[in-house]
């Protein structure tokens, strides 16, 4: 491990590398080859392990040279291979908090010249690659080094080929695996830079072996190897493109039935999409409606096996695929119709798992804290009871989840409604790479869910039942504060007194039907108080419109943020707008809930925000109210 330039955790120190100070009189007299001349595996991993071992027994016999050779070729060939990327194509094997494993950059300097010199001399074909290609690229000036690399990626396979050479964790000699492909797809990118390899004897060497592993794979009856290598053919334009349509097209019926439909899937869809880059519209669109049909086979096996949720998955894929195609319209509605069928029988599916969650203390601590107030200060304590958490909090948070748990978090997840509609999707999180905002929604949406669950359940429903039962609650219970508060509209006033008194008495329907179009109608009110226009122009009719809360948010967000602030935008959106959210406006708006939906958690958190809402102008002057016209 190398140190990494954040501190080390807890004040342990980590000595520096034995190659730290490599220099080119190290090399004098080591075969720094030797420890790998009898390794028959072409990975750069198994290398790895042999050079580590070596440099050990070397500086556990006093040799610091060959300490330090072997250390640093071990750590070279411990470099993440990422094909991928041209300019960055090896990282970190391994990171952790405040430390990683090595990288190219940790070589520049002498270090990256004594590799220079080692990759010159270098026999083995897979060593040499490694090294030549992380010495041009510490050093984008060695183009021969560049060049060199993409003849020793060729040699590999070659040798594979031969059967000299195998993959390590492979059974057998094969030039067609993953392996095999990203060390071709680094020759061909090396060899397509027009500072490296382009119009080279060694792009020539690339591409002529490409197009032989393509013929072996069309050869073949392996579907994994044949898209694997049409694809890269598409990629590079080792083969027209509407050539590896057909060729694609061709070999699936000379299979016949032999294959799964996954295989016969990503095959249809590799052939549209070589369609497509030819601009024959005729053949992609008849590859998309094959897509479509191999994705209904697939879907009717899932229900085969009792599987709807799968089944439904599918048949929305084959709709998807069909978006666009011609003369489809039949086709289509019968698949939604077909849809709808198959989501009747999600929730077959779905299973139910709880957790207890003692909230007693809580409970009492809240009502405790009501007691001997009046009713004044007891409803702005209800007001105050919480604060909107921060959207850098939750994603902190979410991230943390994440690194707790990262099984639970590799995967795509769905989030169905009651009918088994799929009405948010979120991407698996990619735990090597920066968070994505957009990957985090699904995290924060359900520890959202919970604090909310918490909150309503621990301290809205006890603190509403204790101040109920020591006052009574009307309608003027509340009117001095709407009155004074700069959040209600001054003609919404009654409106807002008659929701919060079905609040505080427990009539939820009532509450939560009439409080949630209250909350636009304020923020509209808000808003135009700051001198912004939120209704649109419709050029055509010469009409204008009020925006609606969701629109608001889209063309105002800046705006609105600099008002009430990014905690409280983000509950908003959290709670009312934004899926994989309860979006409870939306609901509420088109007639969602079921007659049980008000009484949940997220309901009764809902009202209660809007209530904090409405007093939060007011907490500055909670002394110019009297404490006791109310009682």
């Amino acid at each position: 491990m190398s140190e990494n330039e954040d501190e080390p955790r807890d004040g342990e120190q980590f000595p520096p590398p034995p190659w730290i100070d490599l220099t080119a009189e190290h090399l004098v007299g080591v075969a720094f080859e030797a420890p790998i001349s009898t390794i028959p595996s072409a990975d750069c991993g198994e290398y790895s392990d042999a050079f580590r071992k070596a440099a050990d027994e070397a500086i556990s016999n006093g040799d610091e040279a060959k300490g330090a050779v072997f250390s640093a070729l071990s750590a070279v060939c411990s470099f993440h291979f990422r094909a991928d990327n041209v300019n960055d194509a090896f990282g970190p094997l391994m990171v952790f908090e405040n430390r990683r494993s090595p990288i190219p950059e940790d070589f520049r300097g002498n270090p990256a010249q004594v590799l220079a010199l080692m990759a010159a001399r270098a026999q083995d074909v897979a060593l040499k690659a490694r090294l030549c290609d992380v010495a041009w690229l510490l050093d984008k000036r060695r183009v021969d080094l560049g060049r060199q690399a993409i003849l020793a990626y060729v040699g590999i396979i070659h040798e594979v080929m031969q059967e000299k050479r195998k993959f390590r964790f492979s059974s057998g000699n094969d030039p067609l695996s993953h392996t095999a492909r990203d060390i071709v797809k680094r020759a061909l990118l090396l060899s397509a830079m027009r500072s490296v390899g382009r119009d080279t004897d060694e792009q020539k060497a690339s591409l002529g072996l490409a197009e032989t592993l393509v013929s072996m794979a069309q050869k073949g009856t392996n579907p994994t190897h044949l898209h694997r290598l049409y694809e890269l053919a598409l990629q590079f334009d080792i083969v027209a493109p509407a050539e590896i349509g057909a060729a694609i097209v061709g070999w699936l019926q000379t299979q016949g039935n032999s294959l799964q439909n996954d295989s016969v899937l990503d095959l249809q869809r590799l052939a549209a999409s070589a369609y497509r880059a030819a601009g024959s519209n005729h053949d992609y669109n008849r590859s998309k409606i094959m897509v479509a049909n191999t994705l209904r086979e697939m879907a009717e096996a899932a229900l085969r096996d009792r599987s709807a949720m799968l089944a439904s998955s599918f048949i929305a894929d084959a709709i998807s695929e069909l978006h666009g195609v011609p003369d489809v319209r039949d086709k289509r509605l019968e698949l939604r119709h077909r849809l709808v069928d198959i989501q009747v029988n999600i929730s077959d599916e779905m299973q139910t798992f709880s957790q207890e969650l003692d909230l007693k203390e809580i409970a009492e601590g809240r009502i405790a804290s009501l007691q001997d107030l009046s009713l004044r200060d007891a409803l702005f304590l209800f007001a105050a009871m919480s604060r909107s958490p921060s959207p850098e909090k939750l994603q902190q948070e979410a991230i943390a989840s994440i690194q707790e748990h990262p099984l639970s978090s590799l995967f795509a997840s769905s989030f169905h409604d009651r009918e088994g509609k799929v009405v948010y999707r979120s991407d698996g999180a990619d735990l090597s790479a920066t968070p994505n905002p957009e990957n985090l929604k699904g995290t924060i949406s359900r520890a959202e869910q919970i604090r909310r669950l918490v909150f309503a359940q621990g301290e809205i429903r006890p603190a509403r039942r204790a101040i109920n039962e020591r006052f009574f609650i009307s309608d003027d219970s509340f009117t001095p504060l709407m009155f004074n508060s700069e959040f209600v509209p001054p003609n919404l006033v009654d409106t807002y007194c008659r929701g919060f008194r079905r609040f505080f008495q427990g009539d939820a329907i009532s509450a939560i039907y009439i409080l949630t179009p209250l909350l636009e109608a304020s923020i509209r009110h808000v808003m135009k108080a700051h001198g912004h226009d939120v209704s649109v122009f419709d050029n055509a009719t010469k009409t204008q419109q009020d925006l609606t809360i969701s629109a608001m948010f889209l063309q105002l967000r800046t705006e609105i943020t600099t008002i009430f602030g990014d905690e409280i935008v983000t509950d908003i959106e959290n709670t009312f707008l934004d899926k994989p959210g309860p979006t409870i406006r939306h609901d509420v708006a088109h007639g969602l809930l079921s007659d049980g939906d008000p009484f949940g958690p997220d309901e009764t958190y809902a009202c209660w925000f809007i209530f904090r809402l409405c007093l939060i102008p007011l907490f500055p002057h909670v002394a110019k109210f009297d404490d006791v016209l109310w009682q």
